[in-house]
């Protein structure tokens, strides 16, 4: 019997900062490395405002247990954004949708691990997006009110991802205008 062997790695595109390629690596030690790279992350609210969030996952590695976006990932070498933002959505939650609306780009920094974010919206009118606590998936959809609060009020809880994300959205005058 033919051994089978494991799929090669996703590789994304390093870039320095003036966005120009300069290398491609598997998507995981680029990010080990902290090497700048794209990444996408998809806002997803409900028709009364509410953004599902996701606790991160219990491991060694980052900040375990704080809020974060639900749908984060690495655009793919020779991806669209738009395509990386829909292929994350379809890996995270099951969710298709080929129209998001980008809303936000933010330069690589230390803060957000050299990545260059690029964040997109996506409303569902359907009701798709968790309306209490899911304790086994740790995901949980906050009002604007709860939202505010959190990140007034309990920011130890947020990943600082987000952190950074929501106090650019402010104050760029996003966070208010939901899509």
């Amino acid at each position: 019997m033919p051994e089978v062997q494991p799929a090669p790695a996703p590789l994304v595109e390093v870039l320095d900062q003036s966005r120009r390629v300069v290398a491609l690596l598997p998507a995981n030690e680029a990010a080990r490395q902290k090497l700048c790279h794209r990444t996408v992350a998809v806002l997803l609210f409900d028709e009364l405002g509410r953004l599902a969030l996701r606790r991160r996952p219990k491991t060694p590695a980052g900040k375990p247990g704080r809020w974060d976006v639900s749908v984060r990932g690495p655009a793919l070498a020779g991806e669209s954004l738009q395509d990386a933002a829909s292929r994350a959505l379809k890996a995270e939650l099951g969710i298709h949708a080929e129209r998001l609306r980008l809303v936000l780009e933010l330069p690589a920094q230390p803060e957000n691990n050299n990545e260059f974010l690029h964040v997109f919206s996506l409303t569902r009118l359907d009701g798709a997006t968790p309306s209490t606590q899911d304790r086994e998936s740790g995901e949980y959809s906050f009002s604007p009110e709860e939202l505010d609060c959190l990140l007034r009020d309990f920011r130890e809880l947020v990943s600082p991802r987000f952190l950074l994300l929501a106090e650019a959205m402010s104050i760029k005058g996003l966070w208010r205008r939901r899509p």
